[in-house]
């Protein structure tokens, strides 16, 4: 049945561009492929909105093919039109729900075309919710009219309502595709001038990254080695995290650095509103006055791989003259790419998932620029 389908999707996909017609059976293949495949794009896609924009259309391109040449021409191209159409948005709805984006991605990559791939595989998973926003803002506007539908002289303001939509819509989608690792959505920053050992802390999630970076900045301290940073600390709720907040590895302050929103549409495409207060906390954090000789950032994410988040202040901080070394935790399937935009050289990785003691494995990959009674005690 599924083979069925997608024969016929494609057959009508090629029937669209024949002649006379072409375009009738184009249109009835393509709901015979919606019907085998997915029923709900039926229904999706032949709503009244859908089929008045459609004939709105067809409508104005045949008035302008009947006055430069005849009425029959006319009414022969925006009847085609019409079905032309409906046979697209039917295709287009098939593709936005069956296809997904991480495949397409994949077979880019294959093609070596990885931005094309993965473009287009996040522009047809965005249609349905660009879908659905056009169905909210029309029932909005309609209801301030205290109208079944809106006019026609809110056209314009439903097509300024789409467009921010759309660009909120496309970034949600471009974050959430940057939070599974795409390097093609991170932003690739300049080398560090003079580059610090760096250790890199990953693990599966609750592996203990955070315990790690503080217990080992702890140890550092008390064998007088000079540490500046922060760790990451989430705010637990009953089901969910409701929050992170940062604290500084030297004094102990806490600032709050993220809260979970009720809707679950946060920033960065994450389900949390950040506060611009915790990134200048963490900010203070890692440039205090005495330069230190290890640095510690926990938690670098694909917000920070964008070139946002505590990046720039990450960056100047590792370009101070006296840093020696720096502890960075780091998503494991992200080391690749943050290792790639800082362009640094090398990195011992410390896996708190798979390691017997991440504590010792940190200090022990720091001990080339360790004094000597601070790497063996």
């Amino acid at each position: 049945m599924k083979t069925v389908g997608i024969g016929c999707a494609l057959g009508a996909l090629g029937l669209i561009f024949v002649p006379a017609w072409g375009p009738a059976g184009a249109l009835m293949l393509a709901l015979l492929a919606a019907a085998l495949l997915d029923p709900a794009v039926v229904r999706r896609v032949l709503r009244p909105g859908t089929l008045l924009a459609v004939v709105l259309a067809a409508f104005a391109v045949g008035v302008l093919a009947a006055w430069l040449s005849d009425p029959r021409s006319g009414v022969a191209v925006g009847g085609g039109i019409v079905l032309r159409l409906i046979t697209v948005f039917l295709l287009a709805g098939l593709l936005a729900r069956r296809v997904n984006s991480e495949v397409l991605a994949r077979t880019a990559m294959r093609a070596h075309v990885p931005r094309f791939g993965l473009a287009l595989g996040l522009a047809l998973n965005v249609l349905p919710h660009v879908g659905e926003a056009l169905r909210d803002a029309w029932v909005a506007l309609a209801a301030r009219r205290g109208r079944h539908r809106p006019r026609l002289r809110d056209l314009p303001r439903l097509a300024e309502t789409m467009l921010a939509h759309t660009a909120r819509i496309a970034e949600e989608a471009a974050a959430a595709a940057a939070l599974r690792g795409h390097a093609a959505l991170l932003h690739h920053g300049e080398p560090l001038p003079a580059a610090p050992i760096m250790v890199v802390v990953t693990g599966t999630p609750g592996a203990g990254k955070t315990p790690t970076m503080a217990k080992a900045a702890a140890l550092l301290r008390g064998r007088d080695v000079t540490v500046a940073g922060f760790v990451q600390m989430p705010v637990r709720g009953p089901k969910v995290t409701e929050g992170f907040v940062v604290r500084d590895i030297v004094s102990g302050d806490e600032c709050t650095l993220a809260r979970r929103v009720s809707d679950g549409r946060g920033e960065h495409g994450t389900p949390f509103q950040f506060e611009r207060s915790g990134f200048a906390f963490a900010r203070r954090a890692l440039t205090p006055v005495e330069a230190p000789q290890v640095l510690f950032a926990d938690e670098i994410g694909p917000v920070e791989l964008r070139g946002a988040g505590h990046m720039p202040a990450l960056r100047r901080a590792l370009g101070r003259a006296q840093l020696r070394a720096a502890v960075v935790s780091v998503r494991r399937h992200l080391v690749p790419a943050f290792l790639a935009q800082l362009a640094a050289p090398a990195a011992a990785i410390v896996d708190a998932s798979e390691s017997a003691d991440a504590v010792a494995a940190v200090v022990a990959a720091l001990a080339p620029v360790l004094p000597r009674s601070a790497a063996l005690e």
